[in-house]
């Protein structure tokens, strides 16, 4: 028989004592299942419930211990959680309707949001134990309308946040108080890269990272260098552990930071993205910062995004700016802030603004993502024309477009998944010539970094080259495949690209009408049209491109294909 009642299920453990419970550490208890959604119910009990896992070998006595989601918290009653065991923790209304051994009745049980929230666990000294901060990009590619839960996947890897969750694949829609439907071994091979800065005043630096950090590991002050200051203290913020604050010996306006030998909670270490300028943050004056790219008409299943290019001088606190749609009589949408949260975007770079990233840079190339920010919405942006402003919060205008669909390429064939990106960032968004179509040797969208039409001017000569002479498909690295690599003058361009072989038959319509940017490379592994190997042998490239003006160029170029004899 289940008596749901936690304290109650204890009563056969007798033999535990004071002495044989723990001080728990971090992590030691982690919150293993969340119920946001209960309603329509796909087979539990229409409440709101989490799930807690001892993740230690001896008992945890929960009394005093807080619940923390957002901004409400409630107290844990009394309760022994064994070793390596689960607890439902929900409201005293729901506790007689669950079936699972351990059910703990928790009064003034906060109601969890639907959709984004921060759920924290705190020890009676109301020191963190575990906590997630979730989104709805947590339940992957369709958020269901209600009745599963979210399950951690791996309880080795706690601070591993979305990607060690998933939604429940149990037919009630979630496991209460039983192992998660979901759980399999996962790795992870993300590294605690430093992201961006916020500069509060010019004696702190706030340094954000990707992900959870060992937080003792770094709290230690050598971990640090700024270029024009020593940093006297540091503190990793609670409860996630993944901002980093660090103060400094003396006032400073700006200069670089380096952060080495910082770790996440798993041991991994960034060696690759640890470096950072910073600046104190300025107002944006008008085309300081400019909108830069639009998607407007994604593929099924992936976001729009709203890309900004700080092409001034300034560090601009992205907190202090907002998006919003101008309809056509003239009426603004509703405000949409860039940023809930201080955030410096320096000069030069680039910020794509997007509802799912993951769901983003899973169909497109995010080749920087951490120029990827992450938003409740967007501005609701009708496909064939529409108005966006970006506004400063004293309501000065920024920058603003007016846009068009006919705004696209002419020739292409259709413009689902195909984003608008600006061609000039010092001429007005509202010219229509200053907007085209991001090349199809772009990927059709460049979210958070330059497309490559911004890369030449127009003037320069064109250029084609072929390499290397001999590459073979049985090769390793780089000569087991060859590569045409362009260089365009000015933009507009379509090109063709046929492989011929020695007999003047074409083999292989490597390119077809497709779309270029100002600078790239197609490649060709040998393989034919209906992906057979060819035989080795001599192979003529002919490359044409072409523009709406009536330019025609043309190349023909050759190679030779080797192959192991057997």
């Amino acid at each position: 028989m289940l008596i749901p009642i936690v304290c109650l299920s204890l009563l056969g453990q007798a033999t535990l004592s004071a002495t044989d419970t723990i001080t728990p550490a971090l992590y030691d208890v982690v919150i293993h299942e969340m119920m946001l959604k209960p309603a329509p119910v796909a087979g539990l009990p229409p409440f709101e419930y989490l799930e807690l896992r001892n993740r230690s070998s001896r008992p945890v006595q929960l009394q005093n211990w807080i619940l923390a989601v957002n901004k409400r918290e409630a107290l844990l009653p009394a309760c022994l959680l064994p070793p390596d065991s689960l607890l439902v923790l929900c409201a005293p209304a729901a506790a007689d309707s669950f079936r699972a051994a351990r059910v703990l009745a928790v009064p003034k049980f906060p109601s969890l949001p639907d959709d984004t929230g921060l759920i924290v666990l705190y020890n009676n000294n109301r020191q963190v134990v575990h906590a997630v901060s979730y989104t709805p990009s947590w339940y992957g590619t369709t958020v269901p309308k209600g009745g599963r839960s979210l399950e951690m996947l791996d309880p080795s890897l706690p601070c591993s946040g979305k990607a060690n969750w998933a939604v429940s694949s149990a037919a009630a829609g979630g496991t209460p108080g039983q192992s998660n439907a979901a759980a399999r071994a996962v790795t992870d091979d993300t590294s605690p890269d430093l992201y961006f800065t916020e500069m509060p005043d010019s004696l702190h630096l706030f340094l954000h990272f990707s992900k959870t950090l060992d937080s003792l590991q770094a709290a230690a002050v050598d971990k640090y260098r700024i270029s024009r200051a020593a940093v006297t203290a540091v503190t990793v913020l609670p409860p996630l552990f993944n901002i980093v604050s660090l103060q400094l010996s003396t006032s400073i306006d700006s200069g670089t930071v380096i952060a080495t030998g910082i770790t996440d909670c798993q041991g991994k270490e960034s060696r690759l993205k640890n470096t950072l300028s910073f600046a104190r943050p300025q107002l944006p004056d008008t085309m300081d910062l400019v909108i830069s790219e639009l998607l407007l008409y994604p593929p099924d299943g992936t976001p729009e995004f709203i890309e900004l290019y700080n092409r001034s001088r300034k560090a601009i606190d992205l907190q202090t700016v907002f998006l919003c749609a101008r309809k056509v009589d003239g009426r603004q949408g509703p405000w949409k802030k860039v940023c809930s949260s201080p955030r410096l975007l320096m000069p030069g770079n680039f910020l794509a603004i997007t509802t799912v990233a993951d769901r983003l840079c899973y169909y497109y190339t995010c080749r920087l993502p951490e120029n990827i920010q992450e938003v409740s919405s967007l501005p609701q942006l009708p496909r064939e024309e529409g108005g966006l402003q970006l506004l400063r919060r004293d309501s000065l205008m920024i920058d603003a477009v007016r846009y068009m669909s006919s705004w696209h390429f002419p020739l292409s064939a259709q413009l689902k998944g195909v984003s608008l990106e600006r061609l000039d960032y010092n001429r007005p968004a509202t010219l229509a010539d200053n907007w085209q179509s991001v090349a199809a040797s772009d990927g059709y969208a460049t979210p958070g970094f330059a497309g490559s039409r911004q890369w030449l001017a127009d003037g320069a000569p064109a250029t084609v080259t072929l390499g290397p002479a001999v590459f073979s498909p049985d090769s390793p690295g780089a000569e087991s495949r060859a590569a045409l690599c362009f260089e365009l003058p000015g933009s507009g361009w379509v090109g063709n690209v046929t492989i011929f072989n020695a007999a003047g038959r074409p083999v292989r319509y490597l390119v077809r009408n497709t779309t270029l940017g100002n600078k790239g490379c197609f490649y060709w592994d040998g393989f034919e049209e209906n992906k057979v190997l060819l035989p080795p042998g001599v192979y003529i490239f002919l490359i044409e491109i072409f523009d709406l003006k009536g330019q025609v160029k043309r190349w023909r170029q050759s190679l030779v294909m080797a192959r192991k004899l057997n």
